[in-house]
């Protein structure tokens, strides 16, 4: 995380136009519905200042690499592949080794918000993980 995208950040939040420009350029691949767009705009522009705050200077640059080896059950971490928040290959290369249980799926020309991009493979990475289990 450089100090320069952790400030962009920080002001994704700030007024309509800084939402929109966030969901369009940093959280999707453009393949929101309408009504998820208008769902993340109305969320987004409801967090107070603290909240806002502590995703991209707390939260984002938190070191939990002395936890993640607790973790004994396994774990399935779902990655889009134009996710510029969590790229695929830095969860490769920073989360991966910090969780022996996990592993990876990417979600091809889906971005941060993939849940609400691609609902029905979400779905289908679910099912298939719950039933391997």
């Amino acid at each position: 995380m450089t100090h320069e995208f952790q400030e962009a950040l920080a002001h994704a939040y700030d007024n309509d136009d800084t939402i929109g420009r966030s969901i369009d350029l940093v959280l999707t691949n453009g393949e929101l519905s309408a009504e998820a767009r208008r769902q993340v705009h109305e969320d987004s522009s409801r967090a107070g200042e603290t909240a806002r705050m502590a995703w991209p200077r707390q939260a984002l640059v938190e070191d939990f690499a002395d936890r993640g080896g607790a973790i004994s059950v396994p774990v399935l971490v779902l990655a889009g592949s134009d996710d510029k928040v969590d790229p695929p290959r830095i969860l490769r290369e920073h989360l991966l080794p910090l969780i022996p249980t996990a592993t990876l799926a990417e979600l091809g020309g889906t971005g941060h918000l993939s849940p609400l991009e691609v609902p029905d493979r979400i779905a289908s990475h679910l099912g298939a993980f719950i039933a391997r289990l």
